[in-house]
């Protein structure tokens, strides 16, 4: 967490007590641009409020502005809350960089992959509007 890359985003009540926080970076994966979140905790009294959900889309939206491809993270298999708040409630999917086990690497390994890679790609869309009229204010060129 004292990485000087790190990036925190933190919630607060109105006591200027701090109820939650994400650790996240701008961060290049597999020589893709990507906003990582790293850690996402909030406190109990302010769970399935929609504050996470917030805190969230508001790293989509840097992940968005700063051109970013995608918002990932790591989840542990055994977290099933944290699995199903990523995948069912953000939909995040599974990313093609995430391990996956195969049966070879489960016959020789009791405990397989304890975690998952999700993503949420960004959307990318051009700003440039087409227009195939003149401007009001163009120059005649006498015709």
């Amino acid at each position: 967490m004292a990485d000087e890359r790190a990036w925190y985003l933190i919630a607060r009540d109105e006591t200027d007590k701090p109820v939650a926080f994400v650790h996240f970076r701008f961060d290049v994966d597999f020589d893709f641009e990507v906003l990582y979140c790293y850690e996402i905790q909030l406190i109990q009294a302010v769970r399935r409020k929609g504050l996470g959900k917030f805190l969230m889309q508001i790293l989509e939206l840097l992940a968005h502005k700063a051109q970013m491809k995608k918002v990932m993270c790591t989840v542990f298999n055994n977290n099933y809350a944290s699995r199903a708040f990523f995948m069912e409630k953000l939909r995040y999917e599974v990313d093609e960089t995430s391990p996956e086990e195969t049966m070879v690497e489960a016959l020789y390994d009791e405990e397989g992959y304890t975690y998952q890679i999700l993503c949420k790609k960004t959307t990318q869309k051009n700003k440039r509007v087409e227009n195939s009229s003149p401007p009001k204010n163009a120059a005649s060129n006498g015709d």
